[in-house]
């Protein structure tokens, strides 16, 4: 046998002939000699004397986020994209059986109904939408393990609503309240808390637990894996709204609903000389005055009925007029098209910047949601079948570590539950050219 130890003796992993063994958990004596993996916590809240960390400035990350995503169009799709991204088209158990010459893993399928039936029934899919939905959202995602009467199996795992969920100071509790939009204060009767597993060993944790469990208790808090951030994970897409893109998202169509409100948009000027109304319009052949002005304005909306329209498009408008003793034009019409006052270019290309830069926040090309532009700084090949194809194989690819993080869970419950040596694939429908003979091939990724 084997083993490695560290500087004190303690064996790290041992290897031998016919098993391997590693050590896990966090040793006791860690804590003791003043270690700590936890920045000092000053934003805070207290319940039933332990302090949970406040969520954003005044406690009110999620609602406030959600303020902000559903009143911004490009940002909403982009997430609800990346999420379908994410989950693609399920989950499909499959065993590794080895690896080919390039390195590729060999799969074998596992005909196990129950497993089968587990991750394509509804409890599996509604944890799984919801855990995309709230990573993805909020940077930040609570999974409940939900064990069976006697505590001895789980049956299923749930997504608590990330945004009635706070984070103990030492991270071993969620406190789950829904009263924090309202500002509220959580009150005994109106507020659930959870014991939270060990992030560095969430299995080992809960093997110490077995036989002492008398409620159930929450995975380790699932977040944005690039936040340096204790306590709550980043959202990627804040870096676009703490640089102002979202700001610009929202006033461009702002400024442009004010200002066809305000602006004059008038096409076309005609001018008719007032000899033409007296010679089409005799003052002697009405009764009065009154009348020959209806007979008037219903001339005047005839013509302009005449410029206008679908229907009228390229239409000819044929006048007449004749030339007086010094050789001047009478009754001569004329008509000009006025130009445009309102100059919204420049506005709708701003607009089209801030939302490729919302994009970018989210690493999603803005090709495959049809947000390229066909000049200017964004400009390009937008919009192709090979930017979408390509676009979308890039979405997948570097959804893995989302996918692996909502994964984890059930990894834990499988192997709890003493279902071993399975690995979960995403199925996947991918985009194929024409001259591959068909236009969408399936893969497990």
């Amino acid at each position: 046998m084997n083993t490695i130890h560290n500087l004190k003796g303690v064996p790290l992993i041992s290897s031998g002939i016919h098993a391997l063994i590693s050590t896990t958990g966090m040793p006791k004596n860690l804590k003791s000699k003043g270690y700590s993996s936890t920045e000092k916590l000053d934003d805070y809240f207290i319940f039933n004397g332990i302090r949970y960390a406040n969520w954003g400035q005044n406690n009110d990350f999620p609602d406030a986020a959600e303020k902000i995503i559903s009143s911004t169009a490009v940002l909403r799709t982009a997430l609800n994209y990346k999420s379908r991204c994410c989950y693609g088209q399920g989950v499909f158990p499959t065993r590794v059986t080895g690896y080919d010459e390039k390195g590729n893993e060999q799969l074998s399928v596992i005909n196990d109904t129950t497993l089968f039936n587990m991750l394509r029934g509804y409890p599996f899919r509604n944890y799984h939408t919801a855990a995309f939905r709230d990573l993805i959202k909020f940077g930040n995602c609570f999974t409940l393990l939900v064990f069976n009467e006697s505590f001895v199996k789980i049956i299923r795992t749930e997504v608590i609503n990330a945004r009635h969920c706070r984070i103990s100071e030492n991270k071993d509790k969620l406190l789950v309240y829904g009263g924090f939009k309202e500002g509220g204060t959580p009150d005994t009767a109106n507020t659930v808390v959870y014991d939270m597993l060990s992030e560095d060993d969430p299995f080992y944790h809960l093997q110490q637990l077995k036989g002492k469990l008398k409620k159930h208790v929450v995975f380790p808090r699932i977040k944005n894996y690039f936040s340096n951030n204790d306590y709550y994970g980043d959202a990627d897409w804040e870096s676009a709204y703490n640089a102002g893109w979202i700001d610009v998202a929202h006033k461009i169509p702002t400024f442009l609903k004010k200002a066809y409100e305000n602006a004059m948009s008038i096409m076309w000027h005609v001018q008719i000389p007032y000899a033409f109304f007296d010679k089409k319009f005799p003052p002697d052949n009405f009764k009065s005055v009154a009348e020959r002005q209806s007979e008037i304005d219903k001339f005047l909306d005839s013509i302009e009925n005449s410029l206008i329209g679908e229907q009228n498009a390229q239409k000819t408008l044929i006048t007449m007029f004749a030339l007086d003793e010094m050789g001047k034009s009478e009754e001569q019409w004329k008509i000009d098209r006025l130009e445009n006052s309102i100059k919204a270019e420049e506005r709708l290309s701003t607009s089209a910047a801030a939302n490729s830069e919302i994009l970018f926040s989210l690493m999603v090309n803005p090709s495959v949601l049809g947000a390229g532009m066909p000049g200017g700084p964004y400009s390009g090949n937008a919009g192709s079948g090979s930017d979408i194809r390509e676009g979308l194989l890039v979405s997948m690819i570097l959804s893995h570590i989302e996918k692996q993080q909502v994964l984890d869970p059930i990894e834990l419950m499988l192997q709890y539950n003493g279902i071993s040596d399975v690995e979960l694939k995403y199925r996947n429908i991918t985009l194929t050219t024409l001259d591959s003979g068909k236009s969408t091939t399936e893969s497990l990724t």
